[in-house]
C-alpha cells in the first residue's frame, strides 16, 4: 500500500487529531506526515513500510 492509498496527508498531528473519528488510527513513517487509517487498514505492509501508529483506536 503506497502512500495515496492510505489517504489524505496531515502535515500535523492536531490536524489530523480533529478529523479522525475515535475508532480511526493515525499513523506516520516520519513523524512529519500522519494519515487516518481504520484498524482494519493497519496491516503488516503498512507496518513493514515504517509507519507507526501515533494515537487512536480506542
Amino acid at each position: 500500500m503506497s502512500s495515496t492509498q492510505l489517504g489524505q496527508k496531515y502535515f500535523s498531528l492536531d490536524a489530523a487529531r480533529v478529523d479522525a473519528s475515535p475508532t480511526e488510527i493515525i499513523v506516520s513513517n516520519d513523524g512529519n506526515t500522519y494519515y487516518i487509517i481504520t484498524p482494519e487498514e493497519m496491516t503488516e505492509e503498512i507496518k513493514q513500510q515504517g509507519y507507526k501508529e501515533i494515537e487512536g483506536g480506542e
